[in-house]
């Protein structure tokens, strides 16, 4: 399993650890700035984030290497349900949606890579490149 999965699989498990006081990351870094700081944050120190309860929980198969930042939406309806999510895109142009405490089967996927080419040029880039269906 590559490195990137087993990262987004422990900020999965940092978004478990903060489910009495959540935070949404909407982008990288935490806000606009790309600071990386947190200020918000009230459940993890360093009397809680140790070997005895802190690890990985479960690992999810994605279609290929993850090298965007994770975001995560607390709190949020899919189909009716509140979920709390983690958003992982591929190297494959695929987005998916992980429901962050209990992992399984993503909520929801998209392969996006034919979003990007104009409908006139469609059919010359499917004979180049074949997406992964």
């Amino acid at each position: 399993m590559c490195a990137l999965l087993r990262f987004v699989l422990f900020i999965m498990l940092l978004m478990n650890t903060w489910a009495s006081a959540q935070v949404s990351v909407l982008t990288q870094h935490n806000n606009n700035q790309r600071t990386g700081a947190n200020l918000n944050e009230t459940t993890l120190n360093t009397s809680n984030v140790n070997v005895t309860q802190f690890g990985l929980l479960f690992k999810l198969p994605v279609d290929d290497q993850a090298y965007a930042s994770p975001l995560y939406v607390a709190n949020l309806n899919i189909g009716g349900v509140t979920h709390n999510v983690v958003y992982v895109a591929t190297m494959n142009n695929t987005v998916f949606a992980f429901d962050a405490d209990r992992g399984g089967n993503p909520l929801w996927s998209r392969n996006l890579i034919m979003a990007a080419v104009p409908p006139t040029t469609r059919g010359w880039y499917r004979r180049i490149v074949q997406p992964l269906r």
